[in-house]
């Protein structure tokens, strides 16, 4: 039988447990994280049109000429201290199942389309990502002209890095949701 100094409560010692079964098992848990529903003035075909080619996606680094545009994107960046949005732009590129961030603090990543459920879903998966990562992009019609936006990151996180990176996270899906709500979604 094991014998605690009078000091120690019971919860102190349960949870004294815990974190040494953790931290010797490497457990992880999946946790999502979800943007707010955005509303976009488009149809849900159009907006699944263009966002599951993600060559489309290269129109914004073009657009960063037009001084509005990049006002804009900046000061959706500058809400979550992203820094500058010009240079993280630079270094993403792009062919049609996915998308690739060179210079990352961890090495080059991608996000890669897994599943395609036209009109309403479009499923990605990390590469060479640290994590486990999950992404998904929900569209739902509210009349031929217009649709509403979900975007979901579920990420597999030690329980012990959760605390870490949940708000990194949560802020970086906030700002891919904002940018993906203001894109003129107009193919060329």
């Amino acid at each position: 039988m094991l014998t605690y100094p009078s000091s120690i409560s019971g919860a102190e010692t349960l949870q004294t447990g815990i974190s040494k079964f953790i931290s010797t098992h490497n457990i992880t848990i999946m946790s999502d994280f979800v943007s707010d529903i955005k509303n976009i003035p488009h149809s849900q075909e159009t907006v699944y049109e263009y966002l599951s080619d993600l060559n489309n996606l290269s129109q914004v680094k073009e657009r960063l000429k037009d001084p509005v545009f990049q006002e804009r994107l900046q000061q959706e960046a500058d809400k979550y201290h992203t820094g500058d949005i010009r240079e993280k732009l630079d270094k993403i590129s792009f062919d049609r199942d996915s998308l690739s961030f060179s210079g990352s603090p961890v090495g080059d990543v991608s996000l890669r389309i897994i599943e395609r459920e036209e009109p309403k879903t479009i499923k990605f998966e990390g590469e060479h990502t640290p994590i486990g990562i999950t992404m998904w992009i929900q569209l739902i019609p509210v009349d031929e002209n217009s649709c509403k936006m979900k975007l979901t990151l579920r990420a597999e996180l030690n329980m012990f890095i959760r605390g870490m990176v949940s708000k990194p996270l949560q802020q970086g899906v906030d700002t891919i949701a904002n940018i993906l709500a203001s894109l003129p979604y107009k193919i060329d």
